[in-house]
């Protein structure tokens, strides 16, 4: 059986671009060097990773924004993959709020028969990652375009752009559609990339009592 692998996710790496918040860790590794092991003897290699569950393209759950929230571990394997439907906001310039009624045109032909993962495709993160004012200059859902997603209740949202508009610090968006829909991606790449013949897996780390987990995103044509 041909089939075609689009990546959706970014690479981890030192220096990899990080919300501009003081608290938000950087990404980093670093060997580990027993001391019982003498360097000449070492044949094989140790790395502990420092990573932070909103790094890079992760998922995220409604305990990221509730106190009575589900945890990673509370889903099954079947919520992080299946039919998307490609919401094509392309048109939005940098900057700009994703009005409810945007959405909602964009969103027409969603049948929940057929969909159980909605994936907004701006661009943004294509054009613009590890680019001076990234955080500041995405387009942005606006609260009523998050509740056309939510009135649908898919499985599963992904995103390509900054989910709350700069500066916002009450999550509106997040918990609109974190109360609707069970699981939310962020910082996808590549979505202009897919065609309506594909199928789309975000697997995260299997941790439990978290909020959030990086994911290898991917989406398979066959």
């Amino acid at each position: 059986m041909t089939k075609h692998i689009v990546d959706l996710s970014v690479p981890f790496h030192k220096g990899m671009p990080k919300y501009e918040a003081p608290w938000f860790p950087e990404f980093d590794f670093e060997e580990v060097k027993p001391a019982s092991m003498p360097e000449a003897q070492w044949k094989r290699r140790f790395t502990s990773l420092k990573l932070f569950a909103h790094n890079g393209t992760h998922v995220e759950t409604s305990d990221h924004v509730f106190s009575d929230g589900k945890t990673i571990d509370s889903y099954e394997l079947e919520q992080f993959f299946g039919k998307p439907f490609i919401v094509d906001l392309q048109h939005v310039p940098d900057s700009h709020a994703i009005t409810g009624e945007q959405m909602s045109e964009a969103l027409a032909g969603y049948d929940p028969n057929v969909y159980s993962i909605v994936l907004v495709n701006t661009g943004y993160n294509d054009r613009h990652w590890g680019e001076e004012g990234f955080w500041g200059n995405s387009p942005y859902m606006t609260q009523e375009a998050a509740q056309e997603i939510a009135n649908l209740k898919p499985q599963f949202v992904g995103i390509d752009f900054q989910t709350e508009k700069p500066g916002e610090k009450n999550f509106v968006v997040h918990k609109t559609l974190l109360s609707s829909c069970n699981l939310l991606c962020e910082y996808l790449f590549n979505l202009g990339s897919i065609s309506d013949k594909a199928w789309f897996f975000a697997l995260p780390i299997s941790i439990k009592n978290v909020e959030a987990s990086p994911v290898r995103a991917v989406a398979i044509e066959f």
